[in-house]
């Protein structure tokens, strides 16, 4: 629907590293990342978990600090609970959308 900005080489090459560090290192914090790719902001660290989790269960809660794998039958609860929570942020964006819609087809179309 919108833009999506291209994944660079830079950026595949640091989403590797970052998934091989979580293999064998667990949770990762943003901050962690950022030190770990010498990254001046969260958004950038952000950016690469999103990289990472698109292509493998990433494990991120409200109620818990930092990203990891899913790796095992225990961390079921965690992703379901995160799977959750998810599906609220889309719910959510899903009813900001719909005023947002509204007002470009009256300004647009003439509807509404």
């Amino acid at each position: 629907m919108g833009y999506e900005k291209p994944i660079t080489e830079l950026e595949k090459q640091r989403a590797n590293e970052l998934y091989r560090y979580m293999k064998h290192h667990g949770t990762v914090t943003k901050d962690e990342i950022c030190r770990l790719f010498s990254l001046s902001n969260e958004r950038t660290a952000r950016d690469l978990i999103k990289l990472v989790a698109v292509k493998v269960p990433v494990i991120s809660t409200s109620d818990a600090k930092g990203y990891r794998l899913a790796k095992t039958e225990q961390d079921l609860a965690d992703v379901e609970h995160t799977a959750a929570e998810l599906s609220s942020r889309m719910e959510e964006l899903e009813r900001r959308l719909a005023p947002l819609y509204k007002f470009r087809d009256k300004v647009k179309y003439g509807i509404g």
